[in-house]
């Protein structure tokens, strides 16, 4: 693999700035969260290679960059790319997948990438940041969303009878792990209780599987209960205390799922 290199300062240089200039949300932390639980359970070997690849470089905040980006107009192709739409009635077998792209081709083709040898080290970067941010995207049950309402996107919510307005997709994307006022570093250590056996049964799966448990948890997502419904939708402290456990569960098995497959990678001998 490459160093980095003097022709790469360049590179470097527009994402600290872009990534200083900042301020993150909960949500950004949501990814922050599954960064460091990968972390945890890397091979030596594999933590060796990444640091090859990206120096001293904060993963974390590196798998920030494919939201920072998606905006310019060099990526905006990307933006297709952090989700897929499928209504309950249909199955991915056999569905029409958008042009533009999804967030499953997306995770195939940089897993691809990241195991091409002949990549530059400014495209081993890249990859690795639209990977890890993809991982932690599909086990985000709206990025795996409904046509109708893009996802939650448009899904007006009263949270906790704020006046601020919200939508339902950001109650999954951050107001969720809000509640819990925890830094990124803190949260993750919170979670990452998992089993060995867990850690084997969750990174046995694969891109398409972790789609469908997505989808499979819609049903809880869209359950407003006992909340009285007008005409925009109320979320109140039940559907917190219902819905948490399943954030937390999601970032935890995106962590290490995020961590297995990086393992193949770098070092198959782990695993």
């Amino acid at each position: 693999m490459l160093t980095i290199t003097r022709c790469l300062l360049p590179f470097f240089t527009a994402w600290m700035l872009l990534c200083s200039s900042m301020s993150f949300s909960f949500g950004a932390d949501g990814h922050r969260i599954v960064v460091n639980i990968a972390q945890s359970h890397l091979s030596p070997k594999t933590a060796a290679a990444i640091r090859t690849i990206t120096g001293d470089a904060d993963l974390g905040k590196l798998s920030l960059w494919p939201d920072k980006i998606r905006y310019l107009p060099a990526w905006e192709q990307s933006k297709y790319w952090h989700y897929i739409s499928i209504d309950d009635s249909e199955e991915f077998n056999g569905l029409k997948r958008s042009s533009d792209g999804d967030v499953l081709s997306a995770l195939e083709h940089f897993y691809t990438q990241l195991q091409d040898p002949q990549l530059s080290n400014k495209q081993q970067i890249e990859a690795l940041a639209f990977f890890m941010h993809f991982v932690a995207d599909i086990h985000q049950p709206l990025h795996v969303g409904r046509r109708d309402d893009r996802g939650g996107n448009s899904i007006d919510i009263v949270w906790l009878q704020q006046s601020k307005r919200n939508n339902l997709h950001r109650v999954w994307d951050s107001l969720i792990l809000d509640q819990e006022n925890k830094t990124p570093h803190q949260y993750s250590h919170h979670l990452d209780k998992a089993s060995v056996r867990q850690i084997a049964q969750w990174q046995q799966t694969n891109f398409l599987y972790w789609a469908r448990e997505s989808k499979a948890l819609r049903n809880q997502v869209y359950n407003f209960s006992p909340e009285i419904q007008r005409k925009r939708t109320s979320i109140g402290t039940a559907y917190i205390e219902r819905n948490k456990p399943i954030v937390e569960q999601r970032l935890l098995m995106a962590g290490i799922r995020l961590a297995g497959y990086l393992n193949r990678i770098y070092d198959p001998q782990a695993q």
